[in-house]
C-alpha cells in the first residue's frame, strides 16, 4: 500500500478513536500515521492536541508548529499553536496564530475573542483585569479611553479661588482676580464661586476647570460640594494609582476619606454657614473637613479625574493617630457608639473603625439545610469556636436550624448531637416542603429569640474569631440595615464582598474572585464599606426590621430575595455594610453558573417588574467611572478586555 494512502487511514482510523474520547488507542494510530508521512498536518496537528491533553505542551507545541509549517491552510492547527504559545505568555506570537486560524477559518467568527483577549493582553504587558487594575491597564485606559477635556470655546464665568498664605488665588482667568468685598459683615468668603481646597503638592488636571464649569451648569439644584477622581504622578512624572471614587457614602468615606487631596466648595454656602477659612496644617485641614461635613452640605461626585496627588510620602503616624482621633470624636458627637478609630495598618491614609457593643446582646442564627452534613458540620463547629469570647462577654446565642426534608442518618446524629449539647439554645425547626429560602427563614425568624437575625448557609465556615461582633456592631446602629461578610472560596479569592445593584443589567458581588488584599478603588475590601445590598449566605439584621417589612418574598425561593430586601431597605433609608473584620469561607462551587438554574429567569422578572430602573445601572455604591457590566472595578473603555 501506498505509504500515504496508509498514513491517511491510520489518521482516519485516530481521528475516529479521539472523537469517541479513546485517546490511549489513538495515540499508536497517529504516531504510526506521522512516520509513514511527516507532512500529514492534520495528523500532526491531533497528535498535538493528544500531548496538550496529556500535559506535555512543550511537544504539543512542536506539533502544532510542525503542523503549520507544513500545512498552513489547515487552520486548527493554528488556533492551538495560539492556545499554546498563550499559555506561555507569549503574546506577539499567540496573536500571529490567531490571525491566520482566522483567516483559514473565516466561519468561526469565536477565534476573534481570543485574538482579541490576546491583543489586548499584549497591550497591558501581560495584566490581566481580574486579577486587579495594573499600571500598564491604567497606561493603556490613558491613552485610548480616558474620556477628553475639550477646551472651551467661551471664557470661563464662574471663578474658583485658591486661598494661599493668607489671601485669594484666582484660577479662573479672565475673571477678576480678587473676590469682591463681602457686604455680609466680617465674612471672609467671595460672594460667588466656588473655593478649591487643594493638599500640598496636589496638582488639578489640564483643563479641568472649564469642564468642571460646564457640569456644574447642568446640576439642578446645585451641591454644595464636589469631589472627582484622582490618581499619583510617580517621581518620573507618569500618572499611576488611580482612585475612582463611588458616590457619597459616609460610611466609606470615614474608612477612606478621599476629600483630603481635592474638594471644590461652594463659597455662598460657606459664607451662610458663618464657616472660617480652611487652615494651612494638615490636621487643621482634617478637622475643617470634619466640621464642614457636620452642617451636612449637598455631597456631588463629578464622574472625572479631577487632579493629580504627588507621589505617597512616608505615613506620618503622628498626624494620622491625631486625624483619628478627631474623626473619633467627630463620631461621637454624632451619636454614633464608636470605640476605636485608628490609622489603617496597610492602607496608608485610611482608618479601621470599630463600634462599641451593649452589655448584653442576642443573636439567632438560622441555617437551612437539606442533608449535607459534611457541610453543616464544620459550619456549626466553626460558628461555635469562633464565638466562645463573645458568648463569655455578653452574647445569647441560639443555633435554629431549619431541617428543609433531610433523609441521611448522618445528618439525624449530627443535630441530635448538637441539641444534647446545647438544649434549648439549639433548635430544630422540621420543613418538608418544596425548598424556598424565604419561607424557610421566615418561619424560623418568627421563631426566633434573638433581637438579631443572622441568615446563614450552611456551607459558609467561619475562620476567626471577632466577625460576628463587627457585623452585629453595625447591625445595631440605627441607620443600619441589613449588614453582610466578606466570603472567600477555597482559594481565598473573594466570592462576595457587596452586591452592586445595576451592575451587569441584575446585581452582582463586588470584586468576585479577586484577592481579599486586592487594591482594586484603593483597597476597598479591606474597609468598612456600603453597598447596596449583601447576600443571604451570611446576612444580619435586626428582627424588628424584618418583621416590619413583612420579611423575605416568598414568590422569589431561591435567588433575588437578599437583594430585594435590601432594596426595601434602602428604600426607607437604611444603609447596608460590610465591615471588613467579619471574613468567613464560603464553600459555593467557584465553576457554578450561578445565573443557570431553573428559578433565575422568573426571580430576575419579578425583580425587573419591582424595581425597573433600579436595576439598569449601577447606583453610587459604584464608583462613577467603573463600567457597568465587570465586576473587577475596571474604568468604563475596557469592558472588552479579559
Amino acid at each position: 500500500m501506498n505509504p500515504s494512502t496508509a498514513a491517511e487511514q491510520l489518521y482516519s482510523a485516530g481521528r475516529k478513536a479521539s472523537e469517541q474520547g479513546h485517546w490511549i488507542a489513538a495515540e499508536p494510530l497517529l504516531q504510526r500515521a506521522v512516520a509513514l508521512a511527516p507532512e500529514h498536518g492534520s495528523a500532526l496537528h491531533l497528535l498535538g492536541k493528544l500531548r496538550q491533553q496529556q500535559g506535555n505542551h512543550a511537544e504539543a507545541l512542536q506539533l502544532q508548529e510542525r503542523s503549520c509549517r507544513v500545512d498552513p491552510a489547515l487552520g486548527w492547527n493554528w488556533f492551538s499553536a495560539g492556545e499554546l504559545l498563550a499559555q506561555q505568555q507569549r503574546w506577539a506570537d499567540a496573536q500571529t496564530c490567531f490571525e491566520q486560524a482566522l483567516a483559514r477559518l473565516p466561519g468561526e467568527v469565536w477565534i476573534a475573542d481570543h485574538w482579541q483577549q490576546v491583543q489586548m493582553r499584549l497591550l497591558l504587558g501581560g495584566e490581566v483585569l481580574r486579577d486587579g487594575f495594573g499600571p500598564q491597564a491604567y497606561r493603556y485606559w490613558i491613552d485610548h479611553c480616558e474620556q477628553r477635556l475639550p477646551p472651551s470655546p467661551l471664557p470661563m464665568v464662574t471663578p474658583f479661588w485658591l486661598w494661599r498664605e493668607n489671601h485669594w488665588l484666582a484660577l479662573h482667568g479672565s475673571a477678576p482676580l480678587q473676590p469682591q468685598p463681602a457686604p455680609l459683615g466680617e465674612s471672609p468668603w467671595p460672594e460667588e464661586g466656588w473655593l478649591v481646597l487643594l493638599a500640598p503638592g496636589v496638582q488639578l488636571r489640564d483643563g479641568v476647570l472649564p469642564a468642571l464649569e460646564r457640569w456644574l451648569q447642568g446640576q439642578q439644584p446645585g451641591p454644595d460640594l464636589v469631589y472627582g477622581d484622582e490618581d499619583r504622578l510617580d517621581r518620573q512624572g507618569e500618572r499611576c494609582d488611580p482612585w475612582f471614587k463611588p458616590g457619597w457614602l459616609e460610611e466609606s468615606f470615614w474608612a477612606s476619606p478621599w476629600l483630603e487631596s481635592c474638594s471644590l466648595w461652594r463659597c455662598s454656602w460657606l459664607r451662610h454657614q458663618c464657616f472660617p477659612l480652611p487652615p494651612a496644617d494638615g490636621l487643621g485641614r482634617w478637622r475643617w473637613l470634619l466640621e464642614a461635613l457636620n452642617r451636612q452640605p449637598q455631597v456631588q461626585g463629578w464622574p472625572q479625574l479631577l487632579s493629580h496627588s504627588p507621589p505617597q510620602p512616608p505615613p506620618d503616624l503622628r498626624l494620622q493617630g491625631q486625624k483619628a482621633q478627631l474623626l473619633r470624636d467627630q463620631l461621637k458627637q454624632r451619636g454614633e457608639a464608636i470605640a476605636a478609630v485608628t490609622p489603617h495598618a496597610e492602607l496608608p491614609g485610611c482608618f479601621a473603625l470599630k463600634w462599641a457593643l451593649p452589655q448584653h446582646w442576642s443573636c439567632s442564627v438560622i441555617i437551612p439545610t437539606r442533608d449535607r452534613a459534611d457541610l453543616l458540620a464544620p459550619c456549626l463547629q466553626s460558628l461555635w469556636r469562633t464565638t466562645a469570647v463573645a458568648r463569655q462577654q455578653g452574647l445569647a446565642l441560639e443555633l435554629i436550624v431549619v431541617d428543609n426534608g433531610s433523609v441521611e442518618p448522618a445528618t439525624t446524629a449530627l443535630l441530635q448531637g448538637w441539641r444534647q449539647q446545647l438544649g434549648e439554645t439549639f433548635v430544630v425547626l422540621r420543613d418538608d416542603g418544596p425548598f424556598n429560602w424565604s419561607r424557610l427563614n421566615n418561619q424560623a425568624a418568627a421563631r426566633a429569640q434573638g433581637e438579631l437575625l443572622l441568615l446563614l448557609n450552611n456551607d459558609v465556615e467561619a475562620l476567626q474569631p471577632g466577625w460576628l461582633e463587627a457585623m452585629a456592631a453595625q447591625a445595631l446602629r440605627p441607620k443600619v440595615g441589613a449588614v453582610g461578610a466578606l466570603l472567600l472560596y477555597p482559594d481565598r479569592t473573594l466570592q462576595h464582598g457587596g452586591l452592586v445593584v445595576g451592575l451587569d443589567s441584575h446585581a452582582e458581588h463586588a470584586y468576585r474572585q479577586l484577592p481579599l488584599e486586592h487594591g482594586v478603588h484603593r483597597g476597598r475590601s479591606q474597609l468598612l464599606s456600603r453597598w447596596d445590598a449583601v447576600t443571604g449566605a451570611c446576612f444580619l439584621l435586626r428582627k424588628q426590621l424584618l418583621e416590619s417589612l413583612g420579611g423575605f418574598d416568598e414568590g422569589l425561593p431561591v435567588e433575588g430575595n437578599d437583594v430585594d430586601l435590601c432594596l426595601r431597605l434602602e428604600q426607607l433609608g437604611y444603609h447596608q455594610l460590610i465591615p471588613p473584620q467579619a471574613v468567613l469561607l464560603h464553600h459555593e462551587s467557584q465553576s457554578r453558573d450561578v445565573r443557570q438554574s431553573s428559578t433565575e429567569a422568573r426571580a430576575v422578572l419579578r425583580l425587573q417588574r419591582r424595581w425597573g430602573v433600579r436595576l439598569q445601572r449601577p447606583g453610587p455604591c459604584w464608583p462613577m467611572q467603573a463600567d457597568g457590566i465587570h465586576p473587577d472595578g475596571r474604568p468604563r473603555g475596557l469592558e472588552q478586555l479579559p
